[in-house]
C-alpha cells in the first residue's frame, strides 16, 4: 500500500476503460461506426490515462505512449458525458422501488441492503460516472487556468513524507 491507493478505484476504472474499447472497437471498425485511426487515437489516450492512475496508486512508473494534457482532458470529457447518459438509462430502467428510496434521499447502502440486485445496474453505472468525472477533475486541476494542485502534487508530497519517514527511522 502506497498511501495513495485510496485512488485504486480511478486506476481500475482506467484500466477497465482501455479493456473496453480494445475489445469493441474492433466490431465498431468493422461495422464502419469509428475510423481505425479514431480507435488507436482513443486507445493510445486511455493507456496514457491508465498509466498515470497506475503509477498514482503503485508509484511505479509504466510505460505507455505519451497524450497531452489537452487529448486527456477531451477523452475523459466525452466519457463523462457517456457515463451520464448510461447512469440515467440505468435510473430510468430500475425498479419503481430503487426510483422511490433514490426520490426519498435513502442512502445507497440502506438502498443496497433493501432492494438488493434490483439496486446493481443503477449503482453500477452511477460509480462508473464518478469516476470518470474525478479523473476528469483531477486533469483539469493541471490546466493552466487552475488555482488548484494537481495529482502529481500530492504523489510528490507522499514521496517526499515516506522518505522523511525512512530516514528518520
Amino acid at each position: 500500500m502506497t498511501g495513495l491507493d485510496r485512488y485504486a478505484p480511478l486506476a481500475d476504472e482506467a484500466t477497465a476503460a482501455v479493456q473496453r474499447r480494445e475489445a469493441q472497437y474492433p466490431t465498431l471498425i468493422e461495422a464502419g461506426k469509428l475510423s481505425a485511426d479514431q480507435a488507436a487515437q482513443e486507445i493510445r489516450v486511455w493507456r496514457a490515462i491508465a498509466a498515470d492512475w497506475r503509477w498514482v496508486v503503485t508509484l511505479e512508473c509504466v510505460k505507455a505512449e505519451p497524450a497531452t494534457l489537452t487529448e486527456k482532458v477531451e477523452a475523459l470529457e466525452e466519457s463523462t458525458r457517456r457515463a451520464e447518459r448510461a447512469m440515467r438509462r440505468a435510473f430510468a430502467a430500475s425498479d419503481s422501488s430503487v426510483k422511490g428510496a433514490w426520490a426519498q434521499d435513502m442512502p445507497m447502502a440502506e438502498m443496497t441492503a433493501r432492494y438488493g440486485d434490483a439496486t446493481a445496474p443503477f449503482f453500477t453505472e452511477w460509480e462508473r460516472y464518478w469516476c470518470f468525472a474525478d479523473l476528469l477533475d483531477w486533469y483539469r486541476r493541471d490546466l493552466p487556468c487552475s488555482d488548484r494542485p494537481g495529482v502529481a502534487h500530492y504523489v510528490d508530497q507522499h514521496i517526499r513524507r515516506d522518505r522523511a519517514k525512512r530516514i528518520a527511522a
